[in-house]
């Protein structure tokens, strides 16, 4: 009788761990095409480079981010796989956001050096579960800071054998149905940068933070030139 019950908890318990993994996945289809018709419609969301994103397999997407929840719908557009997104771990904490995106498999930043959740969190996805993985630095930080966040992700695509996907997120002025007037939105992704083993050693870290710095300008220069901007 106890084993019997012993295996009917099991069961329930995994039938209840599938069915909330169903109505994240559900939840997280809708929503991103919510934002797919919004991004499209109103903002005139053009994405070029998909093919640069693997259609199966593990990788980390990162952008310099103006506004992380607006890159967060954007770069979930880029493709049909689910995206999960480090976010800043004072924004999971809003009464608001947080438990959405939650829902959406995001999850936050670490708090401190001894904070290892989120980079088990990282691995998680990354290693087990063979996903997408998007990291964004933000604009506002000083370029110094962006280097050491972006030698931090070089890290993490070491440890998880991932490749990095730099991707640029730009305006320029558009029209929507021809006549009206907006900033349309514009994403170029780039070619997956694999990174060397070696460069997650110590005595590799100028070499780490020189290719940050590399990956930061390949994510400028996927932005058209001020010659090239439309007018």
């Amino acid at each position: 009788m106890v084993e019997t019950s012993s295996e009917e908890n099991e069961t329930k318990g995994k039938d209840k761990v599938l069915s909330k993994n169903l109505m994240e996945d559900i939840f997280y289809a809708v929503t991103k095409g919510l934002g797919n018709f919004g991004l499209t419609a109103f903002a005139d969301l053009q994405i070029e480079g998909r093919e640069n994103v693997p259609i199966m397999g593990r990788a980390i997407l990162t952008t310099i981010s103006h506004n992380a929840l607006r890159d967060m719908a954007i770069i979930s557009q880029v493709t049909g796989r689910r995206v999960h997104f480090m976010v800043h771990h004072k924004l999971m904490k809003n009464q608001m956001y947080g438990p959405v995106l939650k829902s959406l498999g995001m999850f936050r930043s670490t708090l401190d050096k001894d904070d290892t959740i989120p980079i088990d969190k990282v691995f998680h996805y990354l290693n087990e579960v063979g996903d997408l993985v998007a990291m964004t630095p933000e604009s506002k930080l000083t370029p110094e800071i962006q280097v050491k966040a972006m030698a931090g992700i070089i890290k993490f695509a070491v440890a998880g054998k991932a490749p990095i996907i730099p991707i640029a997120i730009y305006t320029e002025n558009a029209k929507i149905l021809g006549m009206f007037k907006t900033q349309g939105l514009r994403v170029k992704i780039g070619t997956p940068l694999k990174v060397e083993k070696r460069l997650s050693r110590p005595k590799y870290r100028d070499e780490r933070y020189e290719l940050a710095e590399d990956i930061l300008r390949i994510i400028d220069s996927l932005k058209p030139q001020p010659d090239n901007e439309l007018e």
